[in-house]
């Protein structure tokens, strides 16, 4: 990312900001009980959070079967045990259960480890995007799994 894109989000995108937006989040689902939405999260033995997960329908299939995964953050000492498995593979279980047939989920295409994550997790690169950034056009490399329901099941993380 643009080092003048980052640090516009960084002076923008507040924890106070951020909380608004989550809390707007939590109130649409709350509120309509259609709305198809995952919202997984993971804590630590002192019940800290450590990682996020996010999945709704996806913004361009107008079939209704498709699912995009908006967020997957892990703590950075938290990578690498598991836990963003974990996370993917309970949040595609959910979204299969919601009736979705298929995931998306869109990455920078300079964040190689992310990209190498999901190709370890079986996402098959199906296109290239530019995602606007505070106006810079950034791109983005588009995974899918065809399969949601064989992505997702029940394990456990390191």
């Amino acid at each position: 990312m643009p080092d003048a894109a980052w640090q516009k989000r960084v002076a923008e995108w507040t924890p106070e900001v951020s909380a608004r937006a989550w809390a707007r989040l939590l109130h649409e689902c709350a509120d309509d009980r259609e709305m198809r939405v995952v919202l997984l999260v993971a804590d630590d033995e002192d019940g800290n959070l450590v990682a996020l997960a996010l999945g709704r329908a996806a913004e361009d299939d107008p079939s209704g079967l498709a699912a995009q995964l908006d967020a997957l953050y892990v703590l950075p000492d938290r990578q690498g045990h598991g836990v963003g498995r974990w996370l993917l593979r309970e949040a595609a279980g959910e979204l299969a259960s919601l009736g979705f047939a298929r995931l998306l989920v869109g990455v920078l295409t300079a964040n190689l480890p992310a990209r190498a994550f999901y190709e370890a997790m079986g996402g098959r690169e199906i296109a290239q995007r530019s995602a606007d950034e505070e106006g810079y056009l950034l791109p983005e490399t588009v995974y899918a799994w065809d399969d949601i329901a064989a992505l997702g099941g029940p394990s456990a993380p390191a």
